[in-house]
């Protein structure tokens, strides 16, 4: 999806790379998928995206990203640390991307 933002991304784009997504890594459930293909379209950056950011970019709840997120940490996707503060954001960063 090149030169997309995850606000403009069109939707059969979108459902089209997310089966690809899905159908190479199986074990990916729907809302990881998803939260790993928005991390993709974001610029590279060592520090990674809040997860609450991504949370209002997504339109989904920010529990669901943070359990997503740990998922896709725990499959060795993403790294994870907390942002800092009594907030309960993670600063989330892409480790490998999933469709080479």
């Amino acid at each position: 999806m090149p030169d997309q933002t995850p606000d403009t991304v069109n939707p059969h784009d979108l459902q089209r790379v997310l089966a690809e997504l899905q159908d190479a890594h199986p074990e990916l459930d729907t809302l990881a998928a998803l939260v790993l293909l928005a991390l993709c379209e974001l610029p590279p950056n060592e520090k990674g995206i809040s997860s609450a950011l991504l949370a209002r970019r997504l339109d989904i709840e920010h529990a669901l990203i943070r359990r997503a997120c740990a998922e896709l940490e725990e499959a060795d996707w993403v790294s994870t640390q907390p942002a800092g503060g009594a907030s309960p954001a993670l600063r989330v960063a892409l480790i490998k991307p999933p469709l080479g």
